[in-house]
Parts: structure tokens; sequence; C-alpha cells
């Protein structure tokens, strides 16, 4: 994580911070007003970005990615996030059976949310306290892209100028009221329909991912899985195509290369043996599980562990 100047707030304006990141369990730690564990499920070096606005009730986030996620988030209680996915990202909401490209969604808090993000993400979140928060915003729940993408360009449009020395200082002042004000505007439209992808094979894979948390890494197999769930395994593998866009053995052959950076990511040199921590995890040959980590994330697992 590179850390970017903190600059400091006059009375009346945000704290503004920037952060980049090349792992994405750094990343997963700085979204303010959430608790997230990401896993990478594409190949490649990760990359992200982090630039927030901070005015105590109202916080304005921008959070860029570039590789495709499985997402388990939670927003803190006492606090209403409202997400707009910019640019050409896909995101498949599991919790709520959708799949979102440009909408934006309303996530209370407390309550946890798992999503699977495809392809490079830009994401524009205004995250507000649940005291402060207009009873109309509470009316909607996902928002077209027609609707929903003006203002969430408007506001990234505030995000980036703040701290750049081109803002005016008086806008930043009123840019709480103009936000919630903007908010409360926009979730007086009605919820939106047709953004249901098949339920059926929603609910399977969601089904599939609370069994990827309850079995033990040498049992995540296709045939373990479907062992477990009671399902076939064609059912298995076209739910999670359906959602992902992977097939499930890759999914699960990601997850597993994620748990294994994690390790590696927070261990001492001296107390974690690579190949060890390979086989914990079901791989049993270690040099295609050392070829398919570094195509996964751009580097050796030894560099993982001396990061």
């Amino acid at each position: 994580m590179i850390s970017d100047q903190v600059l400091p707030r006059p009375a009346t304006q945000p704290c503004v911070s920037q952060c980049r990141f090349s792992s994405f369990l750094d990343q997963e730690k700085a979204l303010p007003k959430f608790d997230q564990k990401y896993r990478q499920m594409t190949a490649g070096a990760f990359e992200g970005t982090i630039k927030s606005l901070d005015f105590g009730a109202v916080t304005l986030t921008r959070e860029r990615l570039n590789q495709g996620l499985e997402q388990h988030s939670a927003v803190h209680s006492g606090t209403v996030a409202v997400g707009f996915l910019m640019g050409s990202g896909i995101m498949h909401d599991l919790s709520k059976d959708e799949t979102l490209r440009g909408e934006a969604m309303l996530l209370p808090g407390g309550y946890e949310h798992i999503s699977y993000v495809e392809g490079e993400s830009d994401w524009v979140i205004a995250s507000i306290a649940q005291d402060v928060l207009p009873d109309d915003m509470l009316q909607g729940r996902v928002l077209a892209p027609e609707v929903a993408r003006p203002v969430g360009a408007w506001m990234r449009t505030l995000i980036e100028v703040a701290g750049s020395g081109a803002e005016a200082q008086g806008l930043m002042t009123l840019v709480p009221d103009l936000v919630m004000d903007r908010l409360s505007l926009l979730f007086g439209h009605p919820a939106q329909d047709g953004l249901r992808h098949n339920r059926r094979e929603a609910q399977l894979f969601r089904r599939i991912l609370n069994a990827c948390e309850e079995l033990p890494p040498e049992e995540l197999t296709v045939s373990g899985l479907s062992r477990h769930l009671g399902c076939t395994r064609a059912d298995l593998r076209g739910a999670c195509l359906s959602v992902t866009g992977l097939r499930l053995d890759d999914m699960l052959t990601a997850r597993r290369l994620s748990d294994v950076y994690r390790v590696l990511r927070g261990a001492r040199v001296d107390a974690v043996n690579v190949t060890q921590t390979a086989l914990n995890h079901g791989f049993t040959h270690f040099g295609r599980f050392s070829v398919a980590y570094r195509q996964m994330f751009g580097e050796r697992p030894s560099d993982t562990l001396r990061a």
C-alpha cells in the first residue's frame, strides 16, 4: 500500500485521503465505514485506489480495482451506504439475486453483503450516518443506470476535485447538504425491476459460497461440493458460470490461491513454509501451484512472504 498525504481539515472542510494498493488484502481493510473480505478471482497483478472525503456524518469515496473479486462486505452499524457502479464493471449481487451494470444501490448497515465483481470496477460510494438520513431515501433500493449514472458522475467529480487546489472552499462546505439533496431526490424514483438473473442459479451459487466457507480446503472440489450440497456437478457448474462467467473449477482454484496469499502476506518469513501452506489448501503439485500463483498475482509465493 502506498499512502499519499492526508490533508488537514479546516473547520468546514473535509479530510481528504488517497491510497494506492498493490494487494487486495490491504485494499479490503481501507474502505471507510465498511468491514470487508476480498478474494481475487482473475489473474494478474492487483492494482487499486481509494480516495475519500470525510465530512463526519457523510463520507464520499471512490474505489477502483483492476481485477475480478469475490467480496464479502458489511456497512458499519448506524451507517447506510449508497453505491454507484461506474464504468464497464458488472456486479453480481448474491444477497439480492441481481446483476448490476451501472445501477445505484442502497446498503443498510449491520448486514453482510456478498457479491462477485466481474472485471475492472469503479465505485462511487456515499456513506451516511443513519440518524441524519432522509426518510425518503429508504423507499428505494436499486436504480437504473440512466437515473443513477449522472448522480454518480457528479459525486465522482467532487471526489476527484477535492484536495487538488482547484476546488472552491465554499462548494466543499455545501457538499454534505448537496449530496443529501441529490440522493433523497434520486431515491424518490421507484425501485427498478428486471435486474434479476436466474433466481434458482443465483440461490445455488450462494449455497456454493456458503459451502466454501464451511468445508476444509482439501474438500473444495466440484465433487466435494456435489456431495455436500446434494446437487449434480452439472448444476453447480451451470450456476457458477451463470453468475460469475467462470468455470466452477477455476473459481475454486482462485479462492484457494487467494487464501494462500492471505496466509503468506500476513506471516513472518521464519514462521510459514510455502510448500506446507500450499498443501494445506489442497495444492498437491508444487510446480503447478507456483505457476498458477504467479499467473494470478504477478509474483512468486516467496515474494509475497517477504513483502
